[in-house]
Parts: C-alpha cells; structure tokens; sequence
C-alpha cells in the first residue's frame, strides 16, 4: 500500500502538517486562494522536494467554476452560503475551478487515507467513490445531520469497520461509554451558567490539549488517522447504534447542545494487513469481543 494522503479541505494547514511530520506524500485541496497562498509559505520545502502539491480547487459534481463563499469564521467557508454565514458570520463569493473527487483520483492516485471536511459536501466525496475501480483503504468525513445515510453508503462501498472520534480530546465513542455523554454534555450547557473562573478551569479541563504520539494537534484541526487512534472498529451496526444515540441526546437537550464535534472513520474490508491492527480478521465479528487496537 502507498503512502499517498489526501487532505480534503485543508483550511489552515494544520492537518497537512501532522501528515507531512508522519512522513506521507499529501496532496491538499482548498477552494480558499488565501489558504492557499498561506500553505505554499509554510511548506515551501514541502512543495519543493514533490512531498507536498496543493490544488486551489473545489470538490463538485462536475469540472467547471462555482462560487464558493468564503466566511470571515474561515473553517466554515463553503460553497454553501448558509454554511458560511452561521452563527452571524460574513462571508463574500468568489469563483472557484471545480473538479469531481474521481477526477482527482485519477489524476492524483489513489490515496490510502482521505481526510474529508470541506463543509456540507463530504458525502458528495463518498458518493463519487461509487464510480472508482480503487478506493482509499482508510478514510474520515466530519459527522454530520446526513451521517446516517453517510455510514450505510460506506458499508455499500465496502467500509466495514468504523470509529466515532470525539473531537474535543480524541476519545473514541463507542456502545459502551456512548451513555455517559449525554451527562457530559449536560454539564457543559450547565458550565455557561458557572462563575467565570470556576466555568474557565472546567471548561479548559475537558477541551484539554489533544496529543497522540509526541504530537500536539490544535483545536480545529482532525488528529490521526484511524488506524493510530486508540480503541476497537465498531461493526456498521455498532456506529448506527452510537450515532442514533447521540442524535437522541441532541434533541433532549435542546438547546442545539452538541458542543462538540465528532469524526467518523471508516476502514475498508480490503484494508491491508499492515495496516490493520484492531481490525477483525476477515469474517471475524465486528462487536463487543472484539479485540481492542493497541
């Protein structure tokens, strides 16, 4: 298996930064000439020694220009002006090349692992993997309202293992500690209401400094691949179960309570053993005895 990444939605740069450290080949897509520009500064030795290509380009159904809106709050620039302008953000247009995600493989190789956050369009990446002979053997997409409808078109696609990744410290989020976050998240809604200083240390005690193997990913940015994240692959099963759940603790809370921002991973049947530690062996089930990666 190469070792080719792509980064879907680079934004700042911070996770090409961990992919390049780690030693892969990245190539990096953002529809933002300003964070594009900034990158080309920031890798240039990337650039130079071929380690590194970035494509100021958007992912879109057909090659061609699109607006693309880009928000003063920058990660949530989008070809989608509500996206862009949430919250009481500005945002101004301007015209993006676009290019489809099976394009781009064809032109780019076909990655081992695809980082997918290029806001409300990741499952417009999964759906063009339908049309591709080679697909990534790991990949990530920012959860979403469509994660349902996400995951089971990855099981389609042949990802049969999955992980839940809380955002906020790394911790995966699985069958069994899946009913204490609608606790956590309680106390979060519950911390707004603290003194200053007592909400401040609390706060800062549960979006604690997020690092994995001597390296410290800022907030924002999306950590490790899957296959370096402690924990087990859930079944597909498994991941609808923990996903429905949270979308339950949601809606009781109702006060958009989500707070937090989840990840999920997804690993292909054909995964390569070298890559595959956690993973069942084939026709092994995918569940609770599983054995956990280490």
């Amino acid at each position: 298996m190469g070792d080719l990444v792509f980064d879907i939605g680079m934004h700042n740069g911070d996770d090409t930064a961990y992919y390049l450290a780690r030693g892969y080949r990245v190539v990096a897509v953002e529809a933002s000439p300003v964070m594009c520009a900034a990158a080309q500064e920031r890798f240039a030795r990337e650039i130079n020694s071929s380690q590194l290509s970035v494509r100021n380009i958007g992912i879109a159904e057909s090659r061609g220009e699109m607006d693309f809106w880009v928000s003063s709050h920058t990660e949530w620039s989008s070809f989608h002006a509500e996206n862009a302008t949430k919250g009481g953000a500005q945002a101004a247009s301007i015209e993006v090349k676009t290019i489809p995600f099976e394009q781009l493989i064809e032109e780019e190789g076909t990655p081992f692992f695809v980082k997918i956050d290029i806001e409300m369009n990741d499952s417009l990446c999964l759906r063009s993997l339908a049309t591709t002979k080679s697909r990534p053997a790991f990949l990530s997409i920012e959860s979403s309202v469509n994660a349902d409808a996400d995951i089971k078109l990855l099981e389609n696609l042949g990802y049969s293992y999955f992980k839940c990744v809380r955002q906020n410290d790394l911790r995966e989020i699985t069958p069994r500690n899946v009913v204490y976050q609608e606790e956590l998240r309680r106390g979060l809604v519950a911390l707004e209401t603290r003194p200053r200083l007592i909400g401040r240390v609390l706060r800062r005690l549960h979006y604690r400094r997020r690092s994995l193997n001597g390296w410290s990913f800022n907030h924002g940015s999306s950590g490790p691949l899957g296959v370096e994240l402690p924990g087990r692959w859930l079944s597909s099963e498994e991941m609808l179960s923990v996903w429905h759940q949270l979308i339950a603790y949601d809606l009781r809370l109702d006060s958009g309570g989500l707070g937090e921002w989840f990840d999920i991973h997804a690993a292909h049947r054909t995964a390569a053993a070298d890559r595959t530690e956690g993973l069942p062996s084939s026709g092994a089930q995918c569940g609770a005895d599983a054995q956990p990666a280490r």
